[in-house]
């Protein structure tokens, strides 16, 4: 295989290719020890990988590339997710073991996936702006070094909040009219996509998707990716309508100990009633009588719709925060929410 990117290490005896499922065992060794350098914990499992390596559309041939030392060890992966169309902001993801960095694998990776983005562009409508993203702690050395010396800029950051549950979280007050009932798996998946759909419309960078599509990337995330816990999706309605969700797992990638909180999202016309805060304190005791010691859940640092003023109030704070870079290779019009 020519991936001219990478020519140099393989003239140094690195092996290059597309990543393999039988490769999960290896690779997220690996990735969760770069993960430990980067945030002091690595978040990756066996099985987590085995299905994200297969989602729908998702191409380990096309959109993958391992990076490994002569002997067959991986040090290096890069992924490329183009999913969603259009893909105006191709997510590129890499990791390098530490014990291989400033060898040059973070530079051929990038190269190579920068290059693999934009062979989405024929998918993105010619008058929109293309812009691929990548993301890593705020102050990694290597990492910033590395996107700036490729011409990325920062962007946005993410949060990821948290809250101690050793003591009781405040009671929720519900809105006059609104009520929880029991989410039904399979049937309730398509209407709490829509709500899903609907609420995260204003979010900054959120881009529509066709329809069917979005719902097939849903399904493999709530059903293969992290399978639906059906006592911790708390959906609160209005009559028959969806105002408003918690889609919530027992245990975080990272921390078995801590409540996560997938999403959490309310629809225009029931924002500004306290039904976000409702469902979030619902959550926290929910968590906490399933034994968690922890609550979590990550956001965009200067959210559009207030929801860090929101888990402020609930009482959580800032445990982790990621810097978001992205590289313009095309300007044009913005396909994204931006306000």
């Amino acid at each position: 295989m020519s991936d001219p990117h990478f020519e140099h290490l393989r003239r140094q005896g690195w092996i290059v290719r597309p990543a393999r499922l039988e490769d999960v065992p290896t690779a997220v060794a690996m990735f969760n020890a770069a993960e430990s350098d980067l945030f002091g914990a690595g978040a990756y499992s066996l099985e987590r990988y085995l299905q994200e390596w297969q989602a729908p559309g998702f191409s380990l041939e096309q959109d993958t590339r391992l990076v490994l030392t002569p002997d067959g060890k991986p040090a290096g992966c890069a992924e490329v997710w183009t999913l969603a169309d259009p893909p105006a902001y191709p997510w590129i993801w890499g990791r390098v073991d530490p014990a291989y960095e400033g060898l040059g694998i973070g530079s051929a990776m990038l190269a190579w996936s920068l290059t693999r983005a934009l062979a989405s562009l024929e998918r993105v409508p010619p008058d929109a702006r293309f812009a691929p993203r990548v993301a890593t702690r705020p102050g990694h050395t290597a990492s910033t070094s590395l996107f700036e010396d490729f011409g990325f800029s920062l962007a946005r950051s993410n949060w990821r909040m948290a809250i101690d549950l050793a003591a009781p979280p405040a009671l929720p007050a519900w809105p006059l009219g609104i009520r929880l009932r029991p989410y039904r798996h399979p049937q309730d998946l398509e209407a709490v996509y829509r709500c899903v759909r609907d609420s995260f419309r204003d979010h900054w960078g959120y881009v529509d998707v066709p329809f069917e599509q979005g719902l097939a990337l849903f399904r493999h995330s709530s059903t293969v990716l992290h399978p639906v816990e059906p006592d911790l999706w708390f959906v609160a309605v209005d009559g028959a309508e969806i105002a408003g969700i918690s889609l919530c797992r027992r245990r975080a990638d990272d921390d078995a100990e801590v409540g996560w909180v997938d999403i959490l999202g309310v629809r225009r016309a029931w924002r500004m009633r306290g039904l976000g805060l409702a469902l979030l304190l619902h959550s926290f005791h929910a968590f906490r009588h399933a034994g968690a010691a922890r609550a979590g859940l990550g956001v965009d640092s200067g959210s559009l719709t207030g929801a860090t003023r929101l888990y402020a109030r609930a009482g959580m704070s800032v445990s982790r925060e990621v810097a978001l870079y992205e590289l313009e290779l095309r300007p044009g019009r913005e396909l994204g929410t931006q306000a």
